[in-house]
């Protein structure tokens, strides 16, 4: 099994659970809500969810082929047999200038590969490091940024930005040092996730969003995922119900 399927497979079924959960759930909630879903097949227990989680293993054909249909994977993605790239130069005799030269393309193609599933996400979302430091950034998260005259139209919310130093220098906006307390909580306790909504309001409209903070694990490092989803239609139509309710 090739790991370069492994990983496809590993990160459009993160963009998946992110689209499904608005986080990386654990690995015993994914578990109880994936043998729900497959009462035809043989359950799966807490350590092979894990495995597909963390990327080690590939499911079975059915069972991959329910995870495509429920969390709306991109088989092409998945079975795609490359991404476009600049092939490096193959060597037989590498010396270190070479070596290096092959990590740093190594580095770029697991890059993309990242990039290009993280896109699959529908909310806008950012991978951090642990010191805070934005790794990627998905197409919504992008589009909103430049938008957005208080992070300087994307200066102040995209790769190699510092995500907790945006939020701690936000001028009169608790949501933002709330924010920047809940990623701090689950860096310091891979464990925990946070989800909040909060307002976000401009001089020409008033929007609401859900944040959430959830980590992952990629061979041996961890990541951080920051989530917000736009909710403010949701609760609108909230709010009238209940009047009508009331009414």
């Amino acid at each position: 099994m090739s790991q370069y399927l492994v990983d496809r497979f590993n990160l459009s079924f993160k963009a998946g659970l992110i689209n499904r959960f608005g986080r990386i759930p654990p690995a015993e909630k994914f578990t109880i809500e994936f043998n729900f879903r497959n009462t035809p097949l043989a359950p799966i227990n807490r350590e092979t969810a894990r495995q597909w989680i963390i990327g080690e293993t590939l499911p079975n054909p059915m069972r991959l082929r329910l995870l495509i249909n429920w969390l709306e994977l991109d088989a092409n993605f998945i079975f795609a047999m490359h991404i476009p790239d600049d092939s490096p130069p193959i060597t037989l005799h590498q010396n270190a200038q070479d070596t290096r030269h092959l990590e740093s393309y190594l580095l770029q193609k697991q890059e993309r590969l990242g990039q290009a599933a993280i896109n699959f996400v529908s909310p806008l979302t950012c991978i951090l490091d642990k010191e805070g430091v934005i790794i990627l950034v998905n197409t919504a998260w992008r589009a909103s940024a430049k938008n957005d005259q208080k992070l300087k139209h994307c200066e102040l919310a995209c790769e190699g930005i510092n995500y907790l130093a945006t939020c701690d220098n936000a001028k009169n906006s608790d949501s933002a040092v709330k924010i920047a307390q809940f990623i701090r909580a689950v860096v310091q306790d891979n464990t925990k996730s946070f989800g909040a909504k909060y307002p976000c309001y401009t001089e020409k409209e008033k929007k609401w969003f859900e944040v959430k903070i959830s980590s992952f694990e990629f061979r041996g490092d961890v990541c951080y995922v920051v989530t917000h989803m736009p909710i403010t239609e949701l609760l609108f139509n909230f709010d009238n119900m209940s009047v009508r309710l009331n009414s």
